[in-house]
């Protein structure tokens, strides 16, 4: 298996790799092939190379290929997308390296090419080629002026709430849940996940869906669950851990009504990058004696997750870090967190109008002149309107 950890490592360089002495070469696509027999890519390429070279190679890629049981086809027309410069493979040879039906996939992609926007037609190849949403990012940044919003630098995120009796929330916040105040209405959960509360205004009426629950992020439930309890805070689902589950929690509700989840991750196998994030994340603690919480995730209620997933991964760049069917949990800042949730199965419904918004701040000015240019801007917002209604400010 050690060829397969170094194909995962050099996944995106061997592409470009043409300089290559032949042993190397034939190693290199010996990788390959054992990569897409074990359905690690989709498909996978041969360095392009000269019809002369592909020659010399092609009985030994034959013989490779079928000690892996997978096929190979010599391509001299090769599609030309944003991926990759275009000079790479220009007046050369590549063999692709597949098994059913991906190569039916190849074929429909080449035949759509000219039909489709090139940013769609790059991602599309990105994927069969076995390359991750970021990836795919990444290459379309390194080739074209395309730029996502993570990629300029997300250092913090703030959520904020809206209350009838905002001094009741603040109260509640400081007193009962011990958090720490950065100034009259701005509450520190984690190092870079803020609470902010606000007077309900125009925008935020009385009545407003609230179109969201938060979850605090803590290796201490029985104890907070103990505190919660004496003091006398609302709880919607009590403290029930399961055995073998990928999490834990209960919910309790705040002065205002919004959901609060006190949440602890487990290692489960949709969790695994998740844990490992949160194992670095610094402990904040609170005014409650020896209790802390190290991260937050602001849930948000969708009818169309697929959709949501695709802004969230595509326009934003956030990284999918946990995936769990039917939510989807996204890094935003170093220890917030994002969960798309299908409002058929949450905890709440999907609303067009909603009692939250959602602020990132960014290191690179040079964004917001960048996303100007983008559908989900709002100049009266300074910030995008997400496909769903959410808003966020971007700072």
């Amino acid at each position: 298996m050690r060829k397969f950890y170094l194909a995962i490592i050099f996944v995106s360089v061997l592409f470009f790799s043409c300089d290559s002495e032949e042993n190397t070469e034939l190693s290199d696509f010996e990788v390959f092939c054992e990569m897409v027999a074990n359905d690690a890519k989709p498909i996978a390429l041969s360095a392009p190379q000269r019809s002369d070279e592909m020659d010399a190679n092609w009985d030994d890629y034959l013989k490779i290929a079928t000690q892996y049981e997978v096929k190979i086809y010599r391509e001299s027309n090769f599609p030309v997308t944003l991926l990759f410069p275009a000079g790479v493979t220009e007046g050369k040879e590549v063999a692709i390296i597949y098994r059913e039906p991906r190569f039916v996939q190849y074929e429909q992609l080449k035949a759509d090419l000219e039909k489709i926007d090139p940013i769609e037609a790059a991602r599309r190849f990105g994927r069969l080629l076995g390359y991750n949403p970021q990836g795919i990012n990444e290459l379309l940044m390194k080739n074209t002026d395309f730029r996502t919003l993570d990629s300029f630098g997300v250092e913090r995120q703030v959520t904020h709430l809206y209350y009838e009796n905002v001094d009741e929330a603040k109260n509640f916040y400081q007193e009962v849940l011990g958090f720490r105040s950065i100034d009259s209405n701005r509450f520190m959960i984690s190092e870079d996940a803020i609470l902010q509360l606000h007077a309900m205004d125009q925008d935020h009426p009385r009545g407003q869906a609230k179109s969201t629950a938060i979850a605090f992020l803590t290796d201490q439930l029985p104890e907070w669950y103990s505190d919660i309890q004496e003091q006398g805070v609302p709880i919607k689902y009590t403290y029930k851990p399961r055995e073998g589950g990928p999490h834990d929690g209960f919910v309790a509700i705040d002065p205002g009504g919004y959901l609060l989840e006190f949440e602890q991750f487990k290692q489960h196998p949709e969790n695994e990058l998740f844990m490992a994030y949160l194992e670095k994340a610094p402990r904040i603690q609170t005014d409650i004696e020896n209790l802390n919480f190290y991260g937050s995730i602001t849930w948000t209620y969708h009818n169309d997750l697929l959709g949501m997933q695709q802004f969230y991964e595509e326009v934003l760049g956030f990284q999918l870090v946990a995936d769990q069917g039917w939510t989807k949990i996204y890094r935003t800042s170093p220890t917030g967190f994002i969960g798309l949730v299908d409002e058929r199965r949450g905890m709440m419904d999907y609303a067009n109008s909603k009692a939250v918004e959602i602020e990132w701040s960014v290191s690179d000015s040079a964004m917001n002149g960048y996303f100007a240019k983008s559908i989900y801007w709002s100049e009266e917002m300074n910030g995008l309107i997400g496909p769903e209604k959410y808003r966020y400010l971007l700072r």
